[in-house]
This record gives structure tokens, sequence and C-alpha cells, in this order.
């Protein structure tokens, strides 16, 4: 019994590193999320626009946008449905599994929960490794998914993009770190607010949390008040 439990204590230490192992040769670079609104709508647009087409989000609804994050109604109907045919729908990519399937060689996962199992480091900067490789299908590669069938889909997000993206180094096994380019200011804060809002899709209820952590820190400090009084009186007259 005892070999067993060491087995899994172990086992659960190895994870990290053989997901690093895993991740390619690039290490990963960090970025703190913003959970303000308007980084979040902005992360939403870019969602929407980039990554709806292939991915979908099937465990947030587009009524949400409008719930939530302050987007006006007429707003997400007229540019953000993409298929879709009611605010109250899922958000559901149009392509099905079996396309998915045909055209990239693996259905797209849902991103819904992505930010939770990777976490947010790991996405940033897999969407800033992507450089071109003529050898595959897409004509991309990325340096933390090697051989990832999904293309570079920010490679017009802003008028720096291509550049830097043509500036990315090909993966090399020899000695010394790889040089990358460094990201513009844009489209560096495009790819945040992006990631800000995945790590949003998978904890929808961080937003209410925040808005309440003032109040519970305010009943926690009257009470904290109230009960060294009540000890106090209590005490006095034991003392």
């Amino acid at each position: 019994m005892k070999n067993w439990i060491a087995a899994i204590v172990m086992g659960f230490v190895a994870l990290p590193g053989l997901a690093q192992a895993a991740g390619g040769e690039a290490d990963l670079m960090h970025m703190e999320v913003d959970y303000s609104k308007e980084t979040l709508r902005d992360g939403a647009k870019t969602f929407m626009n980039n990554c709806l087409g292939c991915h979908s989000a099937k465990y947030y609804r587009l009524k949400n946008l409008v719930d939530d994050l302050g987007m006006s109604k007429t707003m997400v109907e007229d540019k953000l449905m993409y298929g879709l045919t009611d605010v109250n729908q899922h958000m559901m990519s149009a392509m099905s599994q079996e396309q998915g399937t045909d055209w990239f060689g693996a259905a797209p996962p849902d991103l819904s929960l992505t930010s939770r199992v990777q976490g947010t480091d790991w996405i940033y900067t897999y969407l800033l490794r992507f450089y071109k490789d003529d050898g595959a299908a897409t004509g991309w590669n990325n340096h933390v998914f090697p051989e990832v069938s999904m293309p570079n889909v920010l490679y017009h997000m802003t008028e720096q993009a291509p550049g830097y993206y043509a500036a990315m180094p090909k993966p090399h096994h020899g000695e010394g770190e790889a040089e990358y380019p460094e990201v513009p200011e844009k489209l560096d804060q495009k790819v945040q607010n992006l990631v800000s809002f995945m790590a949003y899709l998978g904890d929808p209820s961080v937003l209410a949390r925040h808005s309440m952590g003032p109040w519970v820190l305010l009943f926690l400090a009257v009470l904290g008040v109230l009960t060294y009084l009540v000890k106090k009186e209590y005490w006095r007259d034991i003392h």
C-alpha cells in the first residue's frame, strides 16, 4: 500500500516537468490577467472574431456578454453572432467535429476551460510563438506546441503583427536559447486582452467575487471590532 501511495505522489510531482517537456522549446512568458470590463470586452471581440470560427466555448452564453460585461445587445446581435441565432445560445462554433477532423486532422478543442487546464501564461506564450513553416499544412508551426494543426489566426491582428511573426526564429536544437523578437505593444495588449477573456471564460464568477470582496472585508473588520468589544466586556469583571 505504501508503495502505491509513493508512486501516486511521485506521479503528481513529476507532472509539471512532463508538461514542460511536452510543450516544446519555448520558456513561458508571464502576464497578469486583467478582469476589468473594458479589457474583457475587447478580448471577447477578439475571441468572437478570430477563435469562434473553429473553437467553441460551450459553457458560456452570449447573453453574458451583455449581462456581465456590459456590451450592448444590439452590437452582440449585429456583429458577434457568427451563425448563432439568439443571445441565449451558448457560444458554439459553426464548425462540426467531423469538419474539424477532415480539415485539420483533429477537431479543434472547446476553449471554455483551457485557461484552467493550461494556465494563462501557456496560452499567452503559445499565441505569440507562431513561426512560418512551409512544411506544415497550414504554413505555420509553434514553439510551445510543435506540429500544431492550428494556423496563426492573429497574423493580421495589428499592423505590427505580420512583421513580428515573420521575424520569429525557427526552433533549433543546438546550444543556446532562441532569440525571440520583442513583442510590439499593440499586439501584446491585444493578446493579453484575449487571454484575460479566456481566463474569465474558465471562471465567470470571478467578477462577482471581485465586486463582493470589499464588502466581505468591511464585514470582517466590523465583526472583529464587535468581537473585541464583547470579549473586553465579558472579561472585565473576571480580571
